[in-house]
């Protein structure tokens, strides 16, 4: 198990995959034992002697069984059980929340070693991930450690320091609200945007990879570097970014975000920044749409999101090309299926989000 055999079947292929991959169950069958009696005049205790009735076992097996147990065997014996988004203290809207850890302690926990978490307790999972993508936004990666610490940049705009003395008495989930309507709407103030190839957004990517290239360890836990391409803000036009490849190539990038101009809001560009990685470092990377249901149906529209442009055979191809997969469930809601679109489905409204878009800005149709 490593990153290019976990993600090998994603390319070329339409699947669909939930943030922890499906339950693959087993059952032991027990074996049918035939309680046959005695031929009529045979010796006494013939039947539990060990005689047989071919009738009565050709019920029991009616065919024969396979030499090996492996013949016509078309299901996976190895399912892996992991996470594609986890956000740490590197993601502003997840510190404000409450995160603290940043993405070693994350694939640490992971590992299934014990960790102090945000609340000083201590924590550990009951069995190991498989694997894990540390996916921390794309936008302002690194912000909120320096937002906590009181950086003197931040704490000069006005903004950064209401925010500080918010987060410090207790009010992150009103921070956390702020930001997201900031981003959705007029965007933060300049001096609290961290963008790539500043000194702070650099470090915060090096040491992402630096965190999974310690915690990889091939054939028993796969490290995976990533990020979340945050487009469209309360709108979910989300997706993750995961890298097939190591720091050598992943390093020779820092991610797209969705500022010009050295990002887009637009999927269409994010695809172009992805063909473009792969042409020049020979690496492989994939994204994965992440939560559409708090998309309002535009993740599945009949136009592209917020433009008059059609999904036509080119837009098509190009999503079935870098989007292999889907998410169908997270924390917020689940996004397999609808009860208007599968009335018939008793596990149709499962956590179902019917509210609207992130921050309740535009409710649901």
């Amino acid at each position: 198990m490593n990153r290019k055999s976990l993600l090998s079947s994603a390319k070329g292929s339409v699947s669909i995959l939930a943030t922890i991959l499906a339950l693959q169950g087993s059952s032991l069958a027990t074996p049918a034992v035939a309680q046959v009696a005695p031929p009529v005049g045979g010796p006494a205790g013939a039947g539990d002697a060990g005689h047989i009735d071919p009738d009565a076992m050709r019920r029991i097996l009616p065919s024969r069984p396979a030499y090996s147990p492996h013949v016509n065997r078309n299901f996976p014996t190895r399912p892996f059980f992991g996470d594609t988004h986890l956000h740490t203290s590197y993601s502003m809207d997840a510190g404000a929340a409450g995160a603290r850890l940043d993405p070693r302690a994350a694939y640490r926990f992971a590992r299934g070693e014990q960790v102090t978490a945000s609340a000083g307790l201590p924590a550990q999972l009951s069995r190991p991930l498989d694997f894990l993508v540390v996916a921390d936004h794309s936008d302002n990666m690194g912000f909120f450690p320096l937002l906590l610490d009181g950086d003197p940049g931040v704490m000069a705009d006005p903004t950064g320091r209401r925010w500080h003395d918010m987060i410090q008495s207790g009010q992150g989930v009103d921070v956390l609200m702020e930001m997201v309507t900031a981003l959705s709407g007029p965007g933060l103030p300049e001096a609290l945007n961290l963008l790539p190839e500043t000194p702070g957004y650099r470090t915060a990517w090096r040491e992402t990879i630096a965190a999974a290239e310690e915690a990889n360890d091939p054939g028993r836990f796969t490290a995976f570097i990533g990020y979340e391409w945050t487009a469209q803000g309360a709108f979910n036009i989300h997706r993750n970014v995961i890298f097939r490849d190591g720091a050598q190539r992943a390093s020779m990038v820092e991610p797209f975000t969705t500022l010009p101009p050295l990002g887009s809001p637009r999927e269409t560009d994010l695809w172009r920044w992805m063909a473009d990685y792969e042409a020049r470092t020979g690496g492989d990377v994939l994204a994965i749409p992440h939560n559409g249901n708090l998309s309002n149906g535009l993740m599945f529209g009949l136009t592209q999101p917020f433009t008059d442009l059609p999904i036509d055979q080119d837009y098509v191809e190009a999503r079935a090309r870098w989007e292999p997969l889907y998410e169908i469930t997270q924390t917020k809601g689940d996004g397999e299926t609808h009860p208007f679109l599968s009335p018939n489905d008793e596990f149709a409204d499962f956590e179902t989000w019917d509210k609207g878009n992130l921050d309740i800005s535009q409710a649901k149709d």
